[in-house]
């Protein structure tokens, strides 16, 4: 066999050698053979580099993973925890809730089996996810909605809305501070996010642009989504969104939901009814407005308002 010697070989490297195999118990040829092993592996033992397929595999396989622990982690499976880990056991009920086999959620985790367009829209529908993030990686892993001036269809998805229930929430503090974030939850346990913060916001500084838009979104909650169940809250932990909407993508929308983020108030309902919050001191004309529509249902007094 070839013999290897190094002259001149510095102090300290030896040193180092040599505590190293007294550690081990290894002889100091041992040890530097052992050491040059590792350094100059036979060639197939080198990564070779992956094809376009294998590297998506392997990528889609990690977002599923992904996905898995960010639900855990935002309390979305309530009746089971493990400290937000993925395994086996959360594989098999992921499994259970997709109808598919485990197996095959391990070897799309593990990037031994495609994850298909079919199976990655179940993923997004059951898990309120996207699609498109779990397949390329673009955008977020939970959809946020931009509302814009078309959140009529965001509140009125369907003509029957019985059972529906809406979230409005005033950030408070961050980037977004006086932004409205609304989550919607349907009959069946889907959740959605829409977000508004270009057209408008629940504060004082915006032009007559911003407040006519406000207005109009206020009397279509009035007239129009009256029989809906519209809960207001503050949502305190606006400092969490400081990376933008990007940020509130990262969670699913039960996050959202947490006491420990939010708390109820009353600042929907006092401005349907004309009366305005503290953070709000420049709309008052445009809530004596608000205030002169009924309510739908009602009949107002002769000289009053509702």
């Amino acid at each position: 066999m070839a013999k290897i010697q190094a002259r001149n070989v510095d102090d300290a490297l030896f040193a180092r050698i040599e505590q190293s195999a007294m550690k081990n118990e290894r002889s100091m040829e041992g040890e530097i053979r052992l050491a040059l092993a590792a350094a100059y592996p036979p060639p197939e033992q080198i990564a070779r580099r992956l094809s376009l397929r294998e590297s998506w595999l392997k990528e889609t396989g990690q977002r599923f993973l992904t996905l898995l622990e960010k639900l855990q982690a935002d309390n979305y499976f309530q009746e089971y925890s493990r400290d937000n880990r993925t395994g086996v056991p959360e594989l098999v009920r992921a499994a259970r809730l997709l109808q598919v086999s485990p197996g095959l959620l391990m070897d799309i985790s593990e990037g031994r089996q495609e994850l298909s367009v079919a199976l990655a829209e179940t993923i997004a529908v059951r898990f309120d996810a996207s699609a498109d993030w779990l397949l390329t990686g673009c955008g977020r892993p939970f959809p946020v909605r931009s509302l814009g001036d078309n959140y009529h269809d965001f509140f009125l998805p369907q003509e029957d809305m019985t059972g529906w229930r809406f979230d409005l929430m005033r950030i408070c503090g961050g980037r977004h501070d006086a932004s409205l974030l609304c989550l919607r939850q349907s009959p069946d346990g889907h959740f959605s996010l829409g977000a508004v913060s270009a057209e408008f916001v629940l504060g004082d500084g915006m032009g007559g642009t911003g407040r006519g838009k406000l207005q109009d979104f206020l009397i279509f909650i009035k007239t129009s989504c009256s029989s809906l169940r519209l809960d207001a809250y503050e949502f305190e932990d606006g400092e969490g969104l400081e990376s933008g909407w990007d940020a509130a993508g990262q969670h699913h929308p039960v996050w959202f939901q947490r006491l420990i983020r939010r708390s109820p108030s009353r600042w929907l309902i006092d401005m349907l009814r004309g009366e305005s919050p503290a953070w709000m001191t420049d709309f008052g004309y445009e809530l004596k407005e608000i205030a002169a529509i009924p309510f739908p249902g009602t009949v107002p007094d002769k000289g009053e308002t509702v």
